[in-house]
């Protein structure tokens, strides 16, 4: 008999565990996750076909952050591009925290100038100023205008 076919006919959510239905009941739910955890069940049902469906309709009835609180943060950033990981943070919020010459670290030093304060590059006199590459100076001068 077709699994789907019973667990509807039956309006039995245990079936439909074990089908493509939802289950619709908190007590379905909770009997797949005490079975879960018990080690020597779950490895039997581990084996099941269509085990991993079962498993990602659980997940998808619980919030992100509960499923995600059984993770150390390692753990929930992993396989994760570095980029991907800063792009949720301003900034700001990427930089806070770190001294600051961390914060320029590897940066070329016509970079680190831009990187000061506008009443510390106005004290440089225009003799430096003209030593740097032509972008540097202009982005310079239109900061502290000169």
């Amino acid at each position: 008999m077709e699994i789907d076919a019973a667990a509807e006919a039956e309006d039995d959510d245990l079936l439909r565990l074990f089908g493509h239905g939802e289950a619709r009941t908190i007590e379905a739910r909770r009997w797949l996750s005490q079975q879960l955890g018990a080690e020597e069940i779950a490895m039997d049902m581990h084996d099941l076909e269509g085990f991993d469906e079962v498993i990602r309709k659980l997940l998808a009835t619980l919030p992100p952050e509960r499923v995600l609180s059984a993770y150390a943060p390692e753990e929930r950033l992993a396989g994760l591009p570095p980029e991907q990981v800063l792009s949720a943070y301003a900034p700001e919020e990427r930089l806070a925290g770190l001294p600051p010459e961390q914060r320029v670290a590897g940066l070329p030093p016509e970079q680190v100038l831009l990187a000061l304060p506008d009443e510390v590059l106005r004290a440089l006199s225009d003799s430096y100023l003209d030593t740097l590459s032509a972008e540097t100076r202009a982005a310079i001068r239109a900061r502290i205008g000169r």
